[in-house]
């Protein structure tokens, strides 16, 4: 690598620490005026320390859903495939990762309906299949925290060491302990706060790289510009695509590649917590609007940037114009998309870029900290050690579980890139480690049928089926099992495969093989009540999941009361006794019916549109862009882009304008010395 470090190391640690902490200030400054002016206060309870009081309007839950989403690994992956595919790119990243939230929006409604009470997504297993099962995905749900956290860390300090010289293995200390310090202050509230000014300032950064490679750059400047140097530079460095074009979005390592990622996103979605949180923290009647808001708004994201960003790299490299030296490691790093930004705005591009970066490591992070933070609390402290405990216990152990997080991911990432374990590798193989948990897991959400028995083999199987069959593969292909071959596309495409595959073959034929024996209980006004056969005490009425395989009206004339069956081996889950216990239906039956009705319609749309329509109608026809379909190309990114923002920036402020304005006054009074703020 040549010419990257274009900053000084001073300037990754001014970034890193400086900018870290000058934000961490303003969030604990956020959140303290929050806590004082707000509605909410942190530390008066463990829901709103882990859950935001499930009250999060839609537009904030599109703004978390696109920064906790927006990974090192979206900004900088996605332009490595536009680097090295071409145009397919940015189609196959933003419609597979779409997929995922759509289907996500779903679960949304689910959960609300039916696990309203829920911290943790292995509270839901514990709600229904019991203990065994609940510390088996409670173990997977720490797994995919710090590989989700671990691939964070390696993509960001790739490019601050890149481009500044900053020593990583510092920076693999430093980011968590910034991260971890507004946390603590602020739970998950702050996070979605970090997310939205995260979102802003990741906007920012979008569009100055899209209007210098699009309009103002000299050495570009324009989509015709640009369509110019792709068509050239197929002939000095073709793309891995039909013919070498960056304008042909036929490319069959590509689609290998793009199945590799959605695998891998896919198997993440469904054992990481940081995604449940989300959901869980959304306001009951607006979950799915959230999610498909989300959703459209984060296609911009990888779109925009591969479309502008990815091909601008691919087009200066292949014209002998990019002014640093790419290696294979660089561009596995993901730093094909820095090295671009560099060439056409010097120094003030990698600042932009190690922003950029640092914004999406951050948000993510977080998210991933308190999600941790949240199963530790939950999951193991409360279920297992003081069922008892106390809402300022519980804090304490969160604030605990923070900590321990923190310094586990800064550990297992030095020893990541001690063995050299790029960003790369994590996306290649983390189907393979997460998908047996995945689809089970959808379907003990999803599926009424799903099985106690099935539940607890069919991650298990299908994760040692997936690593067997992943180290034959490269056995067999490579010749010899080591970093480099187990990283091999299609080598780890075959364990991502196979233990998804596995995975749903188990859940499916073991939940009918073996199927779980039911009781009969009495839900009243959206709390369940066993009837006096069962062995339950009278404490964990109406703390147990609505999930059923069957309801059906009693004779009593009253709508709020009914009688519906729930597997045997479902366990309570026993509130905070400081606390008001949270209702596990937060949904009326229209609410219900309209939520269902929308989450199916933006599914069946979204993936239709996104995963097959666009993106595989160019690829079986092996269209070549013309220059207007480029410019049409480029247009259509502006604009989804600009669509994107304004969900997720003036969205939320609409929303909240009235809250804002209080606050805004509170403080006014409170320096004329007249607090009238909220008690």
């Amino acid at each position: 690598m040549s010419g990257m470090e274009v900053l000084k190391p001073g300037d990754g640690y001014g970034v890193t620490i400086g900018i870290g902490l000058g934000f961490a200030v303003v969030m604990v400054g956020l959140t303290l005026i929050n806590n004082r002016y707000g509605a909410h206060n942190t530390f008066k309870s463990t829901e709103e320390f882990n859950a935001a009081s499930r009250s999060i309007k839609p537009g904030m839950i599109a703004a978390g859903i696109v920064s906790s989403w927006t990974h090192a690994s979206t900004l900088l992956t996605s332009c490595t495939l536009a680097y090295s595919y071409g145009v397919s790119g940015g189609l196959w990243y933003g419609a597979f990762g779409t997929f995922q939230t759509l289907f996500f929006a779903f679960t949304a409604f689910r959960i609300k309906e039916r696990a309203n009470n829920a911290h943790t997504f292995p509270e839901i297993v514990l709600m229904r299949h019991g203990t065994i099962a609940h510390i088996l995905f409670t173990v997977l749900g720490l797994i995919a925290n710090l590989i989700a956290g671990a691939a964070l860390m390696a993509g960001g300090g790739a490019v601050v060491s890149a481009l500044t010289g900053m020593n990583i293995w510092a920076s693999y200390w430093i980011l968590p302990v910034v991260i971890t310090a507004y946390i603590v202050v602020g739970g998950l509230r702050s996070t979605f706060i970090c997310d939205y000014l995260h979102t802003a300032i990741l906007y920012a950064c979008i569009f100055t790289f899209m209007f210098q490679i699009y309009a103002v750059n000299p050495v570009i400047g324009s989509p015709s510009k640009l369509y110019e140097l792709l068509k050239s530079a197929q002939v000095l460095e073709p793309a891995a695509s039909e013919n070498g074009s960056y304008l042909s979005v036929k490319s069959h390592d590509g689609l290998v590649k793009a199945a590799t990622i959605l695998l891998g996103g896919f198997s993440n979605v469904w054992t990481d917590q940081a995604y449940w949180q989300r959901a869980i923290a959304s306001s009951p009647e607006t979950a799915v609007k959230g999610y498909v808001l989300g959703s459209v708004a984060w296609y911009a994201i990888p779109f925009g940037m591969s479309t502008a960003v990815g091909l601008a790299a691919a087009a200066l490299q292949g014209n002998g114009l990019l002014d640093v030296v790419l290696s294979a490691t660089d561009v596995s790093a993901g730093l094909a998309g820095p090295a671009a930004m560099i060439t056409l705005m010097g120094s003030s591009g990698a600042y932009l870029f190690i922003v950029l970066v640092f914004m999406a490591v951050t948000s993510s992070v977080s998210a991933e900290s308190i999600a941790a933070s949240s199963l530790i609390t939950f999951d193991i402290y409360k279920t297992y050690i003081d069922p008892k405990a106390s809402t300022k216990t519980l804090l304490n152990v969160s604030i605990a579980g923070l900590v321990i997080y923190a310094v586990a991911l800064s550990a297992i990432s030095c020893i990541f890139h001690a063995a050299g374990i790029s960003l790369n590798y994590l996306i290649s193989i983390m189907a393979c480690l997460l998908g047996g948990g995945a689809l089970p897991m959808a379907f003990i959400v999803l599926w009424d049928r799903t099985s106690t028995f099935a539940a607890i083999v069919a991650p298990i199987v299908g994760l040692c089926s997936g690593l067997i069959s992943w180290m034959v593969a490269t056995k067999a292909r490579s010749g010899v099992i080591n970093i480099k071959t187990t990283g091999d596309v299609y080598n780890s495409l075959t364990g991502d495969c196979v233990s998804l595959g596995v995975g749903l073959i188990c859940i499916v034929v073991l939940s009918h093989l073996a199927p779980d024996k039911t009781k009969e209980v009495e839900i009243v006004a959206g709390q369940i009540v066993d009837s006096p056969t069962d062995e339950e005490s009278v404490n964990e009425k109406g703390l147990e999941s609505t999930t059923n395989v069957q309801t059906t009206p009693t004779s009593n004339p009253d709508p709020n009361i009914h009688t519906t069956t729930k597997p045997s081996t479902a366990t309570s889950i026993k509130p905070v006794l400081e606390e008001a216990p949270v209702p596990i239906c937060a949904l009326t039956p229209s609410q219900v019916a309209a939520q269902k009705r929308l989450a199916l319609i933006a599914l069946i749309t979204g993936t239709l549109v996104f995963m097959f329509i666009i993106p595989f109608s160019l690829y079986g026809t092996g269209y070549v862009f013309s220059k207007g379909f480029f410019y049409g190309y480029v247009v259509v990114a502006f604009v989804w882009a600009w669509t994107s923002f304004g969900i997720c920036v003036l969205m939320p402020l609409y929303e909240s304008w009235g809250e804002l304005m209080y606050v805004v006054g509170a403080i006014w009074r409170d320096m004329r010395r007249e607090k009238r703020h909220q008690s």
